[in-house]
């Protein structure tokens, strides 16, 4: 240990000015511990499902069941990311027929999510994946 004692004396003794650096240094940790656990709220995925324009023109009835159910959970959510294809569906609402009485959901072709997604805001107002509009992760 001698011999790195030797090639270190040209730093001088632990004085003031080391302290104030070491100090210094180590306060810088604290806004950066900070930055890195921010991505954890950044960029959460609320729960999201494929957007139905307004300018379509569905009833009510079809507004709502738009969007395909699959089963999760013991229980009928609605897919993240396929819908009904709107240019049909629209096409049954202008006949006023009734989704799940007159056509049969389950035979309906079905499509990606061509117009964007919406996203839940129970937990999240703003989030990297809401504010850029991109394909949820």
């Amino acid at each position: 240990m001698s011999a790195y004692d030797d090639l270190t004396a040209f730093l001088g003794e632990w004085g003031p000015f080391q302290r104030l650096i070491f100090f210094l240094l180590s306060a810088s940790f604290i806004p950066n511990g900070f930055t890195g656990l921010s991505s954890v709220f950044l960029t959460a995925t609320p729960e999201h499902r494929c957007r139905v324009p307004d300018t379509v023109n569905l009833s009510s009835a079809w507004r709502n069941h738009s969007i395909p159910l699959e089963t999760k959970d013991g229980r009928q959510v609605p897919q993240k990311c396929r819908r009904y294809r709107l240019a049909t569906i629209a096409n049954f609402s202008a006949l006023g027929l009734e989704p799940g009485q007159d056509v049969d959901l389950e035979q309906l072709e079905q499509e990606s999510c061509l117009d964007g997604w919406e996203y839940s805001k129970d937990i999240f107002l703003s989030t990297i994946v809401t504010e850029v509009g991109g394909r949820p992760l």
